[in-house]
């Protein structure tokens, strides 16, 4: 008989998750703002990951007060597969790319945590969406 190991199970259980992952998305790291000679104002971007994703809510909206009128910012849930998902950190930004739900489109997130563990089947990342 076969002993099934820790690591075994991990395995099978990110090649499932891998198979819902059914979005796309593309995360980013923005770098500090760098000014040229001629006083233009750039901000460099890093590609941290591209490529298969699920978005699923994370929640309801939080509301966050304010003195003006409160807003609502909403939290999702963003996993990607465990072995890509090491370079990921907060306030990278996340842009869904592709989805089958319409009403995610170009949606737009900020990592606020990223999940990690030794037999976690996807890396979860926490986010925040920002203005689109």
């Amino acid at each position: 008989m076969l002993a099934v190991t820790a690591a075994d199970t991990a395995a099978a259980g990110r090649a499932a998750a891998e198979q819902q992952m059914t979005d796309a998305c593309r995360i980013e790291r923005t770098g500090p703002v760098v000014t040229s000679q001629d006083g233009t104002d750039t901000t460099p971007t890093t590609l941290v990951y591209e490529g298969p994703c699920r978005v699923k809510p994370a929640g309801t909206a939080a509301v966050i007060p304010s003195a003006t009128a409160p807003s609502e910012t909403w939290q999702y849930k963003l996993s990607i597969p465990y072995e890509q998902g090491a370079n990921v950190r907060s306030n990278d930004r996340v842009t869904i790319t592709g989805s089958q739900d319409p009403t995610l489109a170009d949606l737009r997130l900020q990592v606020r945590n990223i999940d990690r563990g030794t037999h976690i089947t996807a890396r979860r990342i926490w986010c925040t969406e920002v203005s689109r």
